[in-house]
């Protein structure tokens, strides 16, 4: 180094020990400026730009010692370092590999490496990177933390888990290592350190969004929604513009049964991020439950032009259109529901139902069919094609599928009193008699069950039988006007006189209509 260079440094480094730093790098880029070419010169500049945070100029000076020695590790290292201040991570990534190539003893250039391959997204090079530098240095703390993370982020949950429990009992209190396990734990679906992991945080900081996060997870996890919500309710307070915050409020509260809060808390969801589909769906499900459906149809449809195929949109609005008896629009919806969905059996059968209410009786069967080809276990659809043919007048396929569906234990009944219809439009009395007679053996006596069997009985000439079955039927239901009516008539026909007028007074006691039958 000449003299005149190295009374540069010392003027330079008496202003750096004395406080006054800018003058201690003018006085260095003065000497830069004045033609001298040293690679220790840029060194020293690069490293009074770095203290500066100088980040750029502090890295174009060490580029520029490299060009003067190609070999000079530290130059190499500390311009990757200046890289990583500017978040250059490929560029600083290519800088550490360097330095390492030049002097592969240096820790600290491996575990730059392995920060740059993270920010970087490889996590399997940053695992090698931290690895080589816990070689060299086995107890480096960062190097730990970026192993851990680098496991997390490879899947190796249990490895990572390992790392950060054992570097939070040399620091319990470390925010970012409890961030990290209360992130773990969410990946590893473990609630209880959730649960842990978020307490011990909120310990050391009350307000943490991490923390009040990971607790209310951990509280939705074990189904304590009113938890749940008291943790958003303070992620909010404290965090006025966390979205999911509130679409989680409103998510606890709609499970509390809360619905006009929730709606409250989705509609601020909403206004934070009116892309987001999920919060008004949100919403008008909340209103749907407490009966505000003009709200709840414009929130669905608010939710639907933002996600076209948002697939319990589809269904929520569909059962609305249906309660509403808007059967044409049901039908809309549900029919696009099977266009995105074509394995959604129950939207096919609703498909099916609201187009045999409105007459579509073969697009009805169409559509029901569908649903039994997704699910054989379906028995309404089969029960409803054949409704669809018997109003389709294709008598002998409904009586097919209506006997088909009577071996059904949960649509025998139903089955059976299709086929009991069919045999008395048909003016068959003796076949619907013992149809009748079949649902009295599956079902509990009903009155009107009894009734019919009276009345059938009375049509195919059996009167002691009408009488048994109309008198059970009144023991059944005392009031019920038509079967002391019609036990006067067949009683009369008997030749029981006394007992027929008994009957029908008492059919027409307090009954006004039947009165008037016998007056006019």
């Amino acid at each position: 180094m000449s003299s005149s260079l190295a009374e540069v440094f010392v003027q330079a480094a008496s202003l750096d020990i004395g406080g006054n730093k800018e003058e201690a790098l003018a006085e260095l880029c003065r000497a830069r400026d004045a033609g001298w070419r040293s690679p220790k010169l840029y060194d020293a500049i690069g490293h009074l730009q770095f203290e500066a945070r100088i980040f750029d100029a502090a890295a174009a000076s060490y580029e520029e010692a490299l060009r003067l020695n190609r070999e000079d590790s530290t130059a190499c290292y500390n311009r990757a370092v200046c890289l990583v201040r500017l978040g250059a991570w490929e560029e600083s990534a290519d800088g550490f590999q360097k330095a390492i190539e030049l002097d592969s003893r240096r820790a600290n250039a491996h575990f730059g490496l392995g920060i740059a391959q993270l920010h970087l997204g490889r996590p399997q090079e940053a695992l090698s990177a931290f690895e080589k530098c816990l070689e060299r240095q086995p107890f480096r703390e960062g190097a730990l933390r970026g192993k851990a993370v680098a496991l997390h982020l490879l899947g190796r949950f249990d490895d990572a888990a390992a790392v950060y429990q054992a570097s939070l009992l040399r620091d319990a209190n470390s925010v970012e290592l409890l961030e990290n396990s209360i992130s773990l734990a969410i990946a590893r679906e473990d609630f209880d350190l959730l649960s842990q992991y978020s307490e011990r945080l909120s310990e050391i900081q009350p307000s943490s969004v991490v923390a009040l996060e990971g607790a209310a997870l951990a509280a939705f996890a074990r189904r304590d929604f009113d938890g749940a919500s008291r943790f958003c309710a303070l992620l909010v307070e404290s965090c006025p513009d966390h979205f999911a915050g509130w679409y989680n409020l409103g998510l606890a509260r709609e499970k509390m049964g809360e619905y006009e809060k929730a709606a409250d808390a989705y509609s601020r969801a909403t206004a934070l991020d009116p892309q987001s589909a999920e919060a008004p769906l949100g919403r008008a499900s909340a209103l749907h439950e407490i009966g505000n459906l003009d709200a709840a149809q414009d929130a669905y449809e608010a939710a639907l032009a933002l996600d076209p195929a948002l697939r319990i949109a589809l269904w929520n609005l569909g059962l609305l259109f249906e309660s509403r008896k808007q059967l044409s629009r049901a039908e809309g919806l549900y029919s696009r529901l099977v266009h995105h969905y074509p394995d959604a059996h129950q939207a096919w059968f609703r498909l099916g139902y609201v187009r045999l209410q409105s007459g579509q009786f073969a697009e009805s069967i169409q559509a029901f069919e569908s649903c039994l080809a997704l699910s054989k276990q379906y028995p309404e659809a089969s029960l409803n094609i054949g409704v669809a043919h018997w109003k389709m007048r294709n008598i002998e396929m409904a009586k097919s599928v209506f006997r088909q569906s009577a071996s059904s234990a949960s649509q025998s009944a139903e089955a059976l009193r299709c086929l009991a219809a069919i045999a008395i439009e048909q003016q068959d009395y003796g076949h619907a008699l013992t149809l009748h007679k079949q649902l009295l053996e599956r079902e509990e006596p009903a009155a009107e069950l009894l009734y019919n069997i009276g009345l059938l009985s009375q049509k195919c000439g059996r009167a002691a039988d009408a009488v048994r079955y109309y008198r059970q039927a009144l023991k059944v239901r005392t009031d019920f006007a038509a079967a002391w009516l019609n036990l006067g008539y067949v009683l009369m026909s008997l030749g029981k006189h006394d007992e027929a007028v008994a009957a029908w007074q008492s059919a027409v006691r307090g009954n006004a209509d039947v009165a008037e039958h016998f007056l006019v």
